[in-house]
């Protein structure tokens, strides 16, 4: 897999391309949940940040996942009833970053298992840290140890209980995962498989 990462896949080479896929699956994802709220916090967008640093170099590693999530808020915000721009906004900002740095940290050994566990520790971040805000903001939590639990598994009460989105996050993030890491991988493969064939024609 290793080489496939280093080399030149078409996604690599053409950032325009992997933009277009990130707005549309990031739209799809935020779309999803006003027909189906069950499906709250099933979304690429945690995958994106982590493959984006894991697969990608240069500015493009970054750009892509931010525009396509600014675009998705831009467009699909005023069907929440959110604003663009909010507190809890920067504490998602923080998450994708830590997410972003844990995929640049396996680019050296991107192997089925280091991906699996990052894909894991980046919804467990991404949770962690959205949930945890909510228990400090929230006067619905207690701050206490107990509180903090009830943010992090249970949820403000009347409202769908917060492990079923730490489910959709885990289940969304290994699967998005899995998904774009075999798209960089094949279109490496491809790459190199066309490379191989025109010098052997050249020859």
């Amino acid at each position: 897999m290793t080489k496939y990462l280093q080399s030149d896949s078409t996604l690599l080479k053409s950032p325009q391309l992997w933009l277009v896929i990130l707005i549309i699956a990031v739209g799809w994802s935020r779309y999803l949940p006003l027909s189906h709220p069950e499906l709250f916090n099933f979304t690429p967008v945690i995958a994106l940040f982590f493959i984006s640093g894991a697969f990608l170099k240069g500015f493009w590693s970054w750009l892509g996942p931010i525009t396509a999530v600014f675009i998705s808020d831009l467009l699909l915000n005023p069907f929440y009833g959110a604003n663009l721009f909010e507190t809890f906004t920067l504490v998602t900002i923080i998450a994708y970053i830590g997410i972003f740095a844990l995929g640049k940290s396996i680019r050296k050994s991107p192997r089925v298992l280091p991906l699996f566990a990052g894909a894991i520790s980046s919804a467990l971040l991404f949770h962690g840290l959205t949930c945890g805000f909510a228990w400090l903001i929230n006067p619905a939590y207690s701050k206490t140890v107990i509180g903090f639990w009830q943010a992090q598994f249970l949820g403000e009460p009347g409202y769908a209980p917060a492990y079923l989105f730490l489910r959709n996050s885990l289940v969304s993030t290994l699967l998005f995962s899995a998904v774009f890491s075999w798209l960089f991988i094949k279109t490496g493969e491809k790459k190199e498989s066309t490379d191989g064939a025109l010098k052997t024609s050249n020859i």
